[in-house]
């Protein structure tokens, strides 16, 4: 599980599940941080069956990696 913030403070979790045995990456909001769904739901969380749509929503958001 990776812990990722941007430059507005919000910080999400970004993590791997199997989910009915297909994996699937998983964007959670820590606190009161909001995931955009489709259609530009607020959401506490979001689920990707495709890695590539995770890593530019990520990358879309500004979300880095950082250390804790």
């Amino acid at each position: 599980m990776a812990k990722l913030a941007n430059a507005k403070g919000d910080m999400v979790y970004y993590n791997l599940v199997e989910k009915n045995g297909k994996l699937q990456w998983v964007i959670k909001g820590i606190g009161d941080t909001v995931v955009l769904g489709r259609d530009r739901q607020k959401k506490k969380s979001r689920s990707f069956t495709q890695e590539a749509q995770a890593t530019a929503y990520l990358k879309r958001n500004g979300f880095t990696i950082t250390l804790y």
